[in-house]
């Protein structure tokens, strides 16, 4: 059956090539369609947390004293994704975080299939307004605390499960696999698209 987990990261900043690192960590596991584990965890970055970032998620340097840093969480965060789709909403914000973290602790990254709901969502939605709050109020899902990684990835997670049965009903897609692939596309056509 269906063996999916969703993931959500908070960091320090939008590219990890320039030092941005993750401060937090949630995953949702999904089996068959239902929410089942959830595991979350703040992580020093290693760096002062800019206060643009704490703006947006809340996270301070105070926050992450103490807590395992980037390698560490990764490595935690490897068997809860193993043997699953990884479920993003975009993940091309998230997956290079968590390949630095990986990288760090002397780990491949991550080589799952990706779903990436925001692909989903402009499939149904078009561009524009698909941001996780704006989807959440939207499609009237549970309020969850947003930017942070356990509410976003809860939401996430949600998401997929109404997305998901919209693209099977509308689109005739009958795979997660084909799901998986459809909103990989999507993507690919739409960020071509001249802004």
């Amino acid at each position: 059956g269906a063996r999916l987990v969703a993931l959500d990261t908070e960091t320090t900043g939008f590219d990890p090539a320039q030092g941005h690192a993750l401060v937090e960590v949630a995953s949702v596991i999904l089996d068959e369609g239902r929410i089942g584990e959830t595991w979350s965890t703040l992580t020093d970055p290693g760096r002062a947390i800019p206060a643009e970032a704490s703006g947006v998620h809340g996270i301070t340097d105070a926050m992450v004293r103490g807590a395992p840093g980037p390698a560490v969480v990764a490595t935690a965060l490897e068997p809860r994704c193993a043997g699953r789709t990884l479920v993003f909403h975009n993940a091309a914000f998230d997956l290079p975080f968590l390949a630095a973290a990986l990288r760090r602790a002397g780990r491949p990254p991550l080589a799952n299939p990706v779903l990436d709901t925001l692909g989903l969502a402009r499939g149904l939605f078009d561009v524009g307004g698909n941001a996780l709050g704006a989807l959440a109020a939207r499609l009237g899902l549970p309020a969850e605390r947003s930017h942070r990684a356990l509410g976003d990835a809860l939401t996430t997670a949600r998401l997929l499960q109404v997305l998901g049965e919209r693209w099977e009903r509308e689109k005739g897609v009958r795979t997660l696999a084909e799901l998986a692939a459809a909103s990989q596309d999507v993507l690919r056509l739409t960020n071509r698209r001249p802004r």
